[in-house]
C-alpha cells in the first residue's frame, strides 16, 4: 500500500499515526541521576569546549575567544552550538551557570 502524500498526521491517545503507520508513544521520564546531579553534563564537554566556556564566563566575545584560542570565529560558534546541545541550554548565561564550578576564569587577553 502506497501512503497518500496528502494524508494528514493524527495524534490519538497513546499513539501517533503518520501516513497510515501507527506508532505507540512512550513518555520520556528524566532519569534519577539527571535530577540529582544537574551539572553532570559538564563532564561531556571536551577540554577545548571548556576553554570556550571559560572565555565566555570572562565576558569575551566570539572574536576575542577566537583570537585567544587561535581559531576562527566560525569554530567558536560551532563549539558553542555543541556545548548548548550537550548541556541542554540555549543562552550563554545558562551555559556559564551550568559550568560555573567546572571552569576557571582565563588570563586576560
Amino acid at each position: 500500500m502506497v501512503p497518500d502524500p496528502g494524508a494528514r498526521n493524527h495524534v490519538l491517545a497513546g499513539e501517533l499515526i503518520i501516513n497510515g503507520q501507527r506508532y505507540h508513544l512512550v513518555p520520556a521520564e528524566p532519569s534519577a541521576n539527571a535530577m540529582a546531579e544537574p551539572a553532570s553534563d559538564v563532564r561531556l564537554l571536551t577540554s577545548r569546549e571548556l576553554q570556550v566556556v571559560s572565555c565566555v564566563r570572562a565576558g569575551w566575545s566570539n572574536k576575542q575567544i577566537a583570537t585567544k584560542l587561535h581559531i576562527s570565529t566560525w569554530t567558536v560558534a560551532a563549539h558553542l552550538r555543541r556545548i548548548f546541545v550537550k548541556l541542554g541550554v540555549d543562552t550563554r548565561a545558562a551555559m556559564v551557570s551550568r559550568c560555573l564550578e567546572a571552569v576557571a576564569l582565563p588570563p586576560p587577553p
